[in-house]
C-alpha cells in the first residue's frame, strides 16, 4: 500500500459507526418502494442544491415522470443526468477507476467538454464565494487517483470509516473540472450500498444540504496533524441524523398497503380493507390513486390476478 490517508479514530467515531450500525439492523427487511422513489428525489434534489441548482422536488418529479419543466435548460439537465448516474449504483464497482469516470460522464454528460475524464487545469473547492481549498496540480492527479483506490482496494477497515476518507480525498484531490462534490457524495453512498443496500435510498445528501456550511468547513479544517477525522465526524453525523429521520417516517394508508401486498401479492380489496381497518370504498380510492400514480398496477384478471408494484428506479 503506498498511500494511507491520515485520520484518526476517535471516540466520537466509534460512538457514531456503533448507532449507526445498530440503527441500520432496525431496517432489515423494510423495502419500500414508494419511499425508496420519495427518498431518491430527495437524495437528487439535495446533492445539487449543494451546488446551486434550485429545482424543487416536484420539479425533479416531473422530469423523472418524463413531463416538461419551466426551468433553467442546465439545471434540468442536471437534474436527468443525476437520475441516470443514480441508477448506476447496483452495477458500478466502488474499487474501479474506470467506473468511476463512467459515473462522471454520466453525471456531466452535456454540461461539460470533458465529462469522463480527468482535469487538465488547476481547480479549488468553493464555499459560495470563497475558496476553501486549492486542489493538487493537474498533473498529479492520476497518480493521486491511482494511490487513493489502491488505498481503497486493500485497507481493511469499517465501511463507514473507508467512505467517509475517501469522499474527503476524493474531495481533496478534486479530479474532475466540474462534477466532484456530485461524484463524492455518490461515490460514498456506492462504497456504503455494498455493505447494506439500503444506503442507495437513503437521502443523505438532503441532510448535508442542511448543512451545507459545516460540510464545507469540515473540508477546510480537514488535512492538519488529525488529517481527515473532522471530516468522519461530519458526516458519520449525517449519517446517523439522516437514519434516525427515517426510522421516525410515519407509515401512510399508501405505505401500509404496499407491505401487505408484498406479503400477498394477490390481496383482495375487502382483505385489505379487513387489515387496515378501512371500508372497502375507501380502500378502492387509494388502490385507484396508487394506480393513476404509476406506484402499482393488477394483472390478470379481477378475481384471479396479483398486484405488482413499480420500482421507477429498478
Amino acid at each position: 500500500m503506498s498511500y494511507i490517508p491520515p485520520y484518526k479514530i476517535t471516540s466520537r467515531i466509534i460512538d457514531l459507526v456503533s448507532r449507526i450500525s445498530e440503527a441500520i439492523g432496525s431496517f432489515y427487511g423494510q423495502e419500500d418502494l414508494r419511499l425508496h422513489r420519495i427518498n431518491r428525489i430527495k437524495t437528487i434534489q439535495g446533492s445539487l442544491a449543494i451546488e446551486g441548482n434550485a429545482l424543487s422536488a416536484d420539479q425533479i418529479t416531473a422530469i423523472l415522470d418524463g413531463k416538461p419543466v419551466i426551468a433553467p435548460i442546465n439545471e434540468v439537465q442536471e437534474v436527468r443526468n443525476a437520475i441516470k448516474a443514480y441508477q448506476l449504483l447496483d452495477e458500478l464497482n466502488p474499487n474501479s477507476i474506470d467506473n468511476l469516470l463512467k459515473a462522471h460522464f454520466t453525471m456531466e454528460a452535456g454540461l461539460i467538454d470533458d465529462a469522463g475524464s480527468f482535469r487538465l487545469k488547476g481547480v479549488g473547492v468553493a464555499s459560495g464565494e470563497d475558496i476553501i481549498h486549492y486542489a493538487p496540480p493537474a498533473e498529479r492527479v492520476p497518480q493521486l487517483m491511482n494511490d487513493l483506490f489502491g488505498w481503497l482496494n486493500e485497507i481493511e477497515e469499517h465501511p463507514l470509516i473507508k467512505s467517509s476518507v475517501f469522499h474527503y480525498e476524493f474531495e481533496f484531490i478534486h479530479p474532475f473540472s466540474d462534477g466532484n462534490g456530485r461524484i463524492g457524495r455518490l461515490w460514498q453512498t456506492l462504497i456504503l450500498s455494498k455493505w447494506r443496500s439500503i444506503f442507495k435510498n437513503l437521502p443523505i445528501e438532503n441532510i448535508v444540504y442542511k448543512y451545507r456550511k459545516e460540510y464545507y468547513n469540515a473540508i477546510a479544517v480537514s488535512g492538519g496533524k488529525n488529517g481527515c477525522t473532522p471530516f468522519i465526524e461530519f458526516i458519520l453525523g449525517v449519517i446517523d441524523e439522516t437514519l434516525s429521520m427515517e426510522k421516525n417516517i410515519p407509515r401512510t394508508t399508501c405505505d401500509k398497503i404496499l407491505m401487505q401486498m408484498r406479503n400477498n401479492p394477490k390481496i383482495t380489496r375487502n382483505e385489505l380493507a379487513a387489515i387496515l381497518g378501512l371500508t372497502s370504498d375507501g380502500v378502492k380510492y387509494h388502490l385507484q390513486k396508487m394506480t393513476k400514480d404509476g406506484i402499482i398496477v393488477h394483472k390478470g384478471s379481477t378475481r384471479s390476478g396479483y398486484w405488482e408494484i413499480i420500482d421507477n428506479f429498478s
